[in-house]
């Protein structure tokens, strides 16, 4: 169902998709979806909140602080913008809806399932603030706001992917996907003047 959902208000948003065309799409009952889901807005939310969930905990669990001194923090950082990154792409337009949703309004049930996303993302986002606090702890990073720099980095990557348009003029040539999240990740870990030259 939540395969079926996230496909149909991808690619036909979430005004243009109902209960009944996500159901028949995914084999089951309207029933059985509001049995499961409540409402179309409650679905929404689901469709967006389980796959950033799973990729934070895989990501949390895969770089814990056991591994931290043994391993590449350009590593780390990669899978972490990567994963992000590809989020973004894979939700892009269920991403821009909630964004649109809490600035335009309307929808009451949209704007509810917006604040609620909005509170969960900053949630689950304190899983890679632990993570961050670990890793910043065993390597002995200092001077970095842990908060400040989760913010920053999700919101630097999922900009890439939900305001290419904004980010990327039409008449210039985009960079590849593989360039920037290389460019994402040496930022997070370098910024501009503390990286080494290639």
């Amino acid at each position: 169902m939540l395969a079926s959902a996230n496909q149909l208000f991808s690619t036909q948003g979430y005004h243009g998709t109902t209960t009944r065309q996500i159901a028949e799409e995914a084999g089951v009952g309207e029933s059985v979806l509001f049995r499961h889901f409540g409402n179309k807005a409650e679905l929404f939310q689901t469709t967006i909140l389980t796959p950033l969930a799973e990729f934070v905990d895989r990501w949390a669990n895969t770089w814990n602080v056991s591994v931290a001194e043994t391993t590449d923090p350009e590593e780390i950082a990669r899978a972490y913008v990567e994963g992000f990154y590809e989020l973004g792409v894979e939700h892009r337009e269920l991403f821009r809806t909630l964004i649109g949703a809490r600035v335009q309004g309307g929808d009451p049930a949209l704007a509810g399932v917006a604040e609620r996303v909005s509170a969960k993302l900053a949630d689950t986002l304190r899983v890679v603030l632990d993570v961050l606090v670990e890793h910043g702890g065993a390597r002995r990073f200092r001077d970095v706001d842990a908060p400040v720099t989760v913010a920053v980095s999700v919101g630097s990557v999922l900009s890439l992917v939900l305001f290419d348009d904004w980010l990327f003029p039409a008449h210039q040539r985009r960079p590849g996907k593989a360039r920037q999240i290389e460019e994402a990740t040496q930022m997070l870990l370098h910024g501009v003047v503390g990286r080494e030259r290639r």
